[in-house]
C-alpha cells in the first residue's frame, strides 16, 4: 500500500549543493509527523520523507487486513518510494521502525544508502525485551480518554515504559470541542504487528546487507528497557566480522533516544549523511 508522507522541506529548494535523502520510519503506535522537531534540524540541508507506517496516522487499513509482518511494512515503503522517485536514501528507523528499516534494505539494498537502527533488538522476543508487556497494555488500552491528565495516568500505570508512555502522549489527538483524547492508530493493527514479528527475525533481514559493505549504525538508550544491554552485546558479537557496524551506546536515554537527546542525535546523523 502507498503510505501517507510528512515531506520536509514542503517545498522544493533550489540548490546546486548535495542533498542528502533520509527517510524516516517512527515506531510502534507513532506517526511521520512525530519526527518534526528532528526534520527542522536537517531540512535546509537534507530531503526527508517521514512516513505513516500501515495501521498509523494516516495510512490506515482496511479491518479485514492480516499482513503485518515487518516485510509487508518494508513492501509498503518501497512501493511509496518508488512512486516518489526518493532514492537512494539513508533510512532510519526507531523501534518497530528497525524492523521496516531492515526489511527495506532486505527488499532493495541499492536504494539504501546506510541504516541507522535505534534501540530495538534484531532477533529474540518481538517489541524488544517487552513485547508481551506491550501486547498486553496495549490490549487493555481505552480507545479514547476524556482528559490528557486521565489519559497521563493510564499510561502511567499501565505502560511497560516510560518513554513508551511520553511517545504517545506526544502523538495523542486532542478533539478541541470536548477536549477528549485519541491515538492515531489502530489498536487491532498493532497487536497483529505484535504477533507477525515474532516470526521474523530482523537479524536475517540484515545479514544480507551486511555484505554490501554499506554503514549500519546500531543505537541504544543506555536506560532502554526495550533493547536491553544483553541483546545489544549479542549484536556486537554477531556482526563483529562487520566493520561498516558501528554500535552506539548514548548515556542519559531510554527507548526515546532520537527525542531525549536530539542535539546529539542530529549532530551524529549529520555526520554520517555528509560523509559520503
Amino acid at each position: 500500500m502507498k503510505l501517507f508522507s510528512f515531506k520536509y522541506p514542503k517545498e522544493k529548494k533550489l540548490t546546486s549543493s548535495f542533498r542528502p535523502k533520509i527517510v524516516l520510519l517512527h515506531g510502534m503506535g507513532g506517526s511521520g509527523n512525530l519526527w518534526r522537531p528532528v526534520a527542522a534540524s536537517l531540512e535546509d540541508d537534507c530531503d526527508i520523507e517521514a512516513l505513516d507506517q500501515r495501521g498509523h496516522g494516516q495510512s490506515q487499513v482496511s479491518p479485514g487486513e492480516t499482513h503485518f509482518a515487518p516485510l509487508d511494512f518494508a513492501a509498503d515503503v518501497y512501493e511509496t518510494l518508488d512512486e516518489k522517485n526518493f532514492h537512494p536514501a539513508w533510512v532510519i528507523g526507531h523501534s518497530m521502525g528497525v524492523r521496516t528499516a531492515c526489511g527495506y534494505a532486505k527488499l532493495s539494498p541499492g536504494r539504501v544508502l546506510g541504516l541507522v537502527l535505534i534501540d530495538l533488538g534484531l532477533s529474540g522476543e518481538a517489541g524488544g525485551g517487552i513485547g508481551n508487556l506491550l501486547a498486553t497494555f496495549l490490549d487493555q488500552l481505552p480507545s479514547r480518554f476524556t482528559s490528557r491528565a486521565e489519559a497521563r495516568k493510564f499510561l502511567d500505570t499501565h505502560c511497560p515504559d516510560p518513554s513508551i508512555a511520553q511517545y504517545l502522549l506526544a502523538v495523542a489527538k486532542i478533539d478541541n470541542s470536548d477536549q477528549s483524547i485519541t491515538f492515531p492508530f489502530d489498536q487491532k493493527a498493532l497487536l497483529k504487528t505484535i504477533e507477525a514479528a515474532k516470526s521474523t527475525d530482523a537479524r536475517s533481514l540484515l545479514d544480507e546487507f551486511a555484505l554490501t559493505g554499506k554503514p549500519v549504525k546500531i543505537l541504544r538508550g543506555k536506560n532502554s528497557r526495550v533493547f536491553s544491554s544483553a541483546d545489544y552485546e549479542k549484536e556486537k558479537v554477531h556482526f563483529a566480522a562487520h566493520p561498516q557496524f558501528e554500535f552506539i551506546e548514548m548515556e542519559g536515554a531510554g527507548h526515546g533516544l532520537p527525542f531525549e537527546k536530539r542535539a546529539e542525535f542530529v549532530a551524529l546523523l549529520r555526520s554520517w549523511v555528509f560523509d559520503q
